[in-house]
């Protein structure tokens, strides 16, 4: 998130940025302001819209909004979610 920020890769992040200021960049970010994290905005209203119609204790939480997928660990998962992406593709 601090790459992006600073508009920067994280490689260039780490070659440019010592631990000292990694640390301050830490420090301002818990106690003074937080980078922005657009994905946990958009979560936080997406499940705050969509809530009202859910029941109740239902509602999506933030994070179900959140663009990243845990990735399958065996060859297996990852042939069962590669076959379900096709059919979803071809319309079922």
């Amino acid at each position: 998130m601090l790459a992006g920020h600073l508009r920067m890769t994280v490689g260039e992040l780490e070659q440019r940025m010592d631990s000292v200021e990694l640390s301050e960049w830490m420090a301002w970010n818990m106690y003074f302001q937080p980078l922005d994290n657009s994905w946990a905005t958009t979560g936080t209203l997406a499940s705050a819209i969509y809530a009202p119609h859910c029941r109740r204790g239902q509602g999506p939480k933030p994070t179900d909004f959140y663009p990243v997928m845990k990735a399958p660990q065996h060859k297996s998962q990852m042939q069962n979610v590669l076959e379900q992406m096709k059919r979803d593709l071809d319309g079922k």
